[in-house]
């Protein structure tokens, strides 16, 4: 995103906000050994790098100026090294002390013998300091002073800067204390609006307020957020950030229905020549969660059935011909098919004719959302079948506002997210006109999980109880009956839902448009490799950022080509099974405005 930065509100217009969500931190056997190859690395790289060097050119004079080489040594790595070592420890100290104080806020685990991650270099800091090794080692092999001297240079260059970005980060700003919780200085992040709806726009807003930057360095935050928003979080503050309080804002190029726990960002700070950058926290959390859009269910020829009640789902017959009727005065909102035009000729008054009898009665009905994946391939490719979820959550929201409509008791029932996004747990909620809202949190909160297979859920349903699953099966439904006077299927059949297979991930990588010919292919491979896609400056123009942004596609193609595979072996054959158990079956389609219902089987007598 292209931060926008603008002045930030009144402090007196701030609400309070409730501890930030924190994860456990990295172990220590990652974090430690990292450090310490780091660590370690700064000042033993140049004599790795002489030892190999003196094997393979004759340096009989520059062994001559050995001693000068070890006291410039002892005089410039020495103190890089010491301050780093001391800089890993107070932050780390700091930091996981300020980490287990969140965990006990929000009652979170935290691991003992754990360590934050720590300090990462740039890839202009790699760079700069492989070029000045190679350089030096041509210099030793052509002999050639000049190039030495430039080689030296940028190897005295590398190792003053990163020895003033770790005294700078440790010691000047203080272990980052002002962002991490302090009132009144810190770093807050937050979603506007933080409840939406699918598809609407969505604004990241960062408040930066007395941020400790010193001139000559940026503040960088950066999070590469859940891959469904598509949006990558990173500013860039200067200096200015130390005297008040500014903002950093950017839009999220997608919103689809989830509830999302965004952060800890992680926060660092970057030299101006982009050499350094040096991790001080890991904060700014947030959260958004997106609403799905209730659509109508439009039910296309339901499945006839000799029964006098086949199923719930279809729409009863409201007014039978051969039923007695009274008549009264015609009131606004009444169904106009009602109105008895030859009595309101004669009474000159609109008047309908209402049945003695009740047209229909009310059930109570379990509406069922069937998330299950078994562990393995399946759960491990979830990610690829998101799409298939979100519409069965706009079909099992839609018929409940269908069935609530018609005067029905309707019970919402789910796996779901908890509010703290710390586990997975059923829900249900009775389905009232006037929540809606709760629908549509509910339905936000639901994702594929291996817990709750749909034996665990129905067991719920009473025996004067219908239940309705809205599901798209992978594997085999269970067997038996499952409780209550009706089952109601509506199937979402996940080998059409996917559609035709994807093309290869490479194209996409590449921005080939969809129907290009062969010969083209070529030419966007190398125009990929050779220009850059973005804007010159653009972070997104790195080679690293680029093969990130690939894996990324290439690992949603590779789950969904897994998904398609595994739906295809049971094409039909869920159907099938379902069908012989003799209950009512519907097929799931989505349209741009609607859900359609398509009947397949009615309900036998038992």
């Amino acid at each position: 995103m292209s931060p926008q930065v603008a002045p930030a509100k009144p402090p007196g217009t701030r609400a309070a906000k409730p501890p930030p969500r924190h994860g456990r931190p990295t172990s220590m056997l990652w974090t430690v050994p990292g450090c310490l190859a780091q660590t370690v690395g700064v000042f033993v790289l140049p004599f790795k790098v002489a030892l190999p060097a003196g094997l393979v050119f004759e340096l009989s004079e520059v062994v001559q100026t050995l001693p000068a080489l070890l006291a410039l040594t002892a005089i410039l790595l020495a103190p890089v090294t010491v301050v780093q070592i001391l800089g890993i420890f107070l932050k780390s100290r700091k930091e996981l002390a300020f980490l287990a104080a969140r965990a006990r806020a929000v009652r979170l685990p935290l691991r003992r013998g754990a360590l934050p991650p720590r300090e990462r270099g740039q890839r202009a800091r790699v760079v700069l300091l492989l070029g000045g090794l190679l350089t030096t080692l041509i210099a030793l092999g052509l002999k050639w002073a000049s190039l030495g001297i430039l080689a030296v240079l940028s190897l005295l260059l590398f190792y003053l800067v990163v020895g003033w970005t770790l005294f700078v980060s440790t010691f000047l700003a203080r272990t980052f204390e002002s962002g991490m919780g302090r009132a009144d200085a810190g770093i807050t992040r937050r979603m506007l609006p933080a409840v939406a709806h699918a598809g609407d726009s969505v604004e990241e807003v960062v408040s930066l307020r007395r941020v400790p930057v010193p001139w000559g360095y940026v503040l960088v935050v950066e999070d590469p957020n859940p891959p469904r928003l598509r949006t990558e979080t990173r500013y860039a503050v200067g200096a200015t950030a130390r005297s008040g309080e500014i903002e950093a804002r950017g839009f999220l190029r997608a919103t689809p229905r989830g509830f999302y726990h965004l952060g800890p960002a992680r926060i660092a700070y970057q030299d101006l020549l982009g050499i350094t950058r040096v991790s001080v926290a890991s904060v700014a959390t947030a959260e958004l969660k997106v609403l799905p859009k209730l659509m109508p269910v439009v039910i296309v020829d339901p499945p006839r059935s000799p029964l006098e009640s086949p199923d719930v789902v279809t729409r009863p017959h409201r007014y039978p011909t051969e039923d007695h009727f009274r008549f009264r005065e015609y009131l606004p909102g009444d169904d106009v098919r009602r109105i008895h035009w030859r009595l309101s000729m004669r009474a000159g008054q609109l008047h309908v004719r209402l049945p003695e009898t009740k047209e229909t009665s009310t059930e109570r009905i379990v509406l069922l959302l069937d998330s299950y994946l078994p562990p393995g391939k399946l759960l491990d490719a979830s990610h690829g079948g998101e799409e298939i979820l979100d519409a069965l959550v706009l079909a099992w929201l839609g018929i409940a506002r269908e069935l609530v409509d018609r005067g029905n008791r309707v019970t919402l029932l789910a796996a779901v997210t908890k509010a703290d996004g710390t586990d997975v747990v059923t829900e249900s909620i009775d389905a009232r006109g006037g929540a809606v809202a709760r629908w549509q949190d509910l339905g936000a909160r639901a994702r594929w999980q291996p817990r709750f297979d749909l034996p665990a859920m129905l067991a719920s349903i009473g025996d004067d109880m219908h239940g309705v699953v809205v599901t798209a099966r992978f594997t085999a439904p269970p067997p038996g009956n499952q409780g209550g006077q009706t089952t109601t299927w509506l199937m979402m059949d996940p080998a059409d839902a996917l559609g035709k297979p994807d093309r290869h991930w490479l194209w996409d990588v590449v921005g080939l448009p969809a129907g290009a010919p062969a010969s083209a292919k070529s030419m966007a491979l190398l125009r990929w490799v050779v220009l850059l896609p973005h804007p010159v400056g653009s972070d997104e123009n790195h080679f690293a950022r680029r093969v990130g942004t690939a894996w990324q596609l290439r690992r949603r193609w590779h789950a969904r080509r897994v998904l398609r595979i595994l739906a295809q072996q049971r094409a039909g054959r869920t159907v099938k099974e379902v069908r012989a158990r003799g209950d009512a079956v519907y097929r799931i389609e989505r349209t741009p405005t609607a859900i359609r219902l398509l009947g397949i089987a009615s309900r036998k007598a038992s």
